[in-house]
């Protein structure tokens, strides 16, 4: 019996539509969670392991050690010598000579299910650009924050434009780390860079002059009123002379310090990524009790020829106890009209158009300046937003927390699973039909996340709650069709109704149901807001599956599995029908066939 059911179901072209999608939506979401290894989120430009792994490569294996968690590469951080590992399935070799590996690694995905920072934890952050901006404007800003993040070497990060009710723009991002002060340092940043040489000018009653290509200027103090060049100034406030910006940066009891603009973000065309021997320099080293970081970018031939008419006014000095040769004045390198560094300019460089500067700093630990390091470079290298940023709102989840999520809808679908079996045994005292509906509830879930995972659509807490709001429609669809089945209604209108009827009528209210539901969820789509989107996408893929492909399907199981007690029930009608009734029926139908 079992085997004639099996064989008759296919036969019919619904059900193996449905199982084909079923194995589909399996291939594609490839669950294995016996997986090994760890997978490779990041490499700090100065790690031994640059050029030999790439970001998205997995390690599983490492001195004799098998890799299976994030804590297991870890563990070689202090590790110096001959460093032997797989990748990728291929043997490799790095010589560490320090400790650190400069190595940002998770845990290997158990599924190809992309899940959000609700489920695995980490950051979310909601930007506002502020004024008004533009869908265009809105997707530029997404576009410099994406170079950043990739220049930085951060992995899982998703930017999302999204509207409140009042056409208000936001950014929503979210990454599987990071902090606070992460996101304020690299993102939410304008990336505004200036270079500016310093400009020194002696007072003699509180008069001085300063040169600019080659011509002199004046410059009187007048209480706390600087006069450049006729223009009276505040202390930070800038004017133009002789074509350059001109800043008052500080004043001692003798001298006035100026600041000349030599560049801008725009002027820089590209910048050191890796050092690269014999083409760019980056690298960290320990100079004394602290580290320093050192990049090269490249600038326009504009801005290097700009930079040699300025030098050209300034005197070399030496200094006393190096004997080094300097220019006297130092460049200032400002982010944000934030001061990042100064540096002194050699006494080589007056006059020279450079396009190839370096940048330097110096930080109290390696990973500090590691950090600055790449922070300046990802903004460096993507240049200023168009627009400055403002976080409205900052939200973390640690892992733990994460995977009690995790656990915690496991319980609360089984729980819900049991209870609905429950009810359905208790209504229809059938285990036959019973098995098909929880059956065809799980094929369900699995062609949806087969589709989410198709589409690249994170699986958070609100996507799961559209999943089990469109199965509980799906559920609900079932029982109308077994009641069809089985019963076919109470009233005696009904009971005239052929099992093609009444089906076509569960169906008419089924794909009315649908469709209401789905006119309801769609503008939720256009608001734009995160969780809203993600319910609505899921709720939208569940509930067209249902209807179109595991709905029709189901009918046909339930016709045969509940064939016997269908005839039986319609057999037992008839005996206990009037002898009186069953001649009006037969005198009704004769009159319907004659009509």
């Amino acid at each position: 019996m079992k085997f004639d059911l099996i064989k008759y179901l296919l036969k019919r072209w619904q059900v193996v539509l449905v199982l084909i999608c079923v194995a589909g939506s399996l291939i594609i979401i490839a669950p294995n969670p016996f997986r090994k290894g760890v997978v490779v989120t990041s490499i700090s430009s100065n790690s031994p392991f640059v050029g030999k792994v790439q970001i998205g490569e997995t390690i599983t294996w490492a001195n004799e050690k098998e890799i299976n968690t994030p804590e297991d590469i870890y563990a070689f951080e202090n590790f110096t010598g001959t460093f032997r590992f797989m990748h990728s399935s291929k043997l490799d070799l790095v010589n560490l000579d320090v400790s650190g590996l400069g190595l940002s690694v998770t845990a290997q995905p158990s599924s190809n299910l992309q899940l959000g920072m609700d489920l695995v934890g980490g950051t979310r952050v909601l930007l506002k650009p502020k004024g008004n901006t533009s869908d265009a404007l809105t997707q530029q800003i997404i576009n410099v924050l994406e170079t950043r993040i990739n220049v930085f070497g951060l992995k899982e990060v998703t930017f999302q434009p999204i509207k409140d009710f009042s056409g208000n723009s936001y950014i929503q991002v979210e990454m599987a780390g990071g902090t606070r002060a992460d996101i304020e340092n690299l993102l939410a940043k304008e990336g505004k860079f200036e270079g500016k040489i310093e400009r020194i000018v002696t007072l003699k009653n509180n008069t001085g002059s300063f040169l600019i290509n080659g011509k002199s200027y004046s410059l009187e103090l007048d209480n706390d009123t600087f006069i450049v060049n006729n223009i009276p100034l505040k202390m930070n406030q800038t004017a133009d002379v002789g074509n350059v910006k001109v800043q008052v940066y500080n004043i001692t009891n003798e001298t006035v310090s100026l600041l000349l603009g030599t560049f801008t973000g725009e002027d820089i065309q590209s910048v050191c990524l890796q050092d690269q021997p014999g083409i760019c320099v980056s690298r960290i080293i320990k100079n004394g009790n602290v580290w320093e970081f050192n990049f090269q970018i490249f600038i326009t031939q504009k801005s290097a020829e700009r930079f040699a008419n300025l030098t050209n006014d300034m005197n070399i000095i030496t200094d006393p106890i190096s004997g080094e040769k300097y220019l006297d004045g130092r460049i200032y390198l400002f982010m944000d009209e934030n001061l990042v560094t100064s540096l002194s300019i050699s006494g080589d460089l007056k006059g020279k158009a450079i396009t190839e500067p370096s940048i330097t700093g110096f930080r109290p630990t390696r990973d500090e300046a590691l950090n600055e390091q790449l922070t300046l470079k990802s903004i460096l290298q993507s240049g200023s937003l168009p627009v400055s940023l403002e976080i409205n709102r900052v939200d973390q989840i640690s892992p733990a927390l994460g995977g009690e999520f995790i656990n915690a809808t496991i319980l609360a679908a089984i729980a819900a699973s049991i209870v609905v079996a429950v009810i359905l045994y208790i209504r229809y005292r059938n285990f036959k039909i019973l098995i098909p509906n929880m059956l065809w509830s799980f094929f369900e879930l699995v062609i949806t996340m087969g589709v989410a995972t198709l589409i690249h659509w994170t699986i958070d807490l609100a996507a799961i709650a559209g999943v089990i709001a469109a199965i509980g429609e799906g559920t609900n669809d079932q029982v109308l069709l077994i009641d069809e089945v089985l019963e076919g209604g109470t009233g005696e209108e009904d009971k005239m109704y052929t099992l093609k009827q009444r089906l076509k009528r569960a169906f008419f209210i089924i794909v009315g149901s649908a469709v209401v539901i789905m006119i309801s969820v769609i503008p939720m789509l256009f608001i734009g807001i995160g969780a809203m989107k993600g319910f609505a996408i899921t709720t939208l893929i569940g509930t067209f599956i249902g209807v179109a492909l595991t709905r029709p399907a189901f009918s046909i199981v339930a016709q045969k599995v509940l064939e016997g007690r269908t005839e039986k029930k319609i057999e037992n009608k008839v005996e206990n029908e009037p002898k009186e009734t069953l001649d009006e029926k037969a005198n009704s139908e004769k009159t319907a066939e004659e009509k």
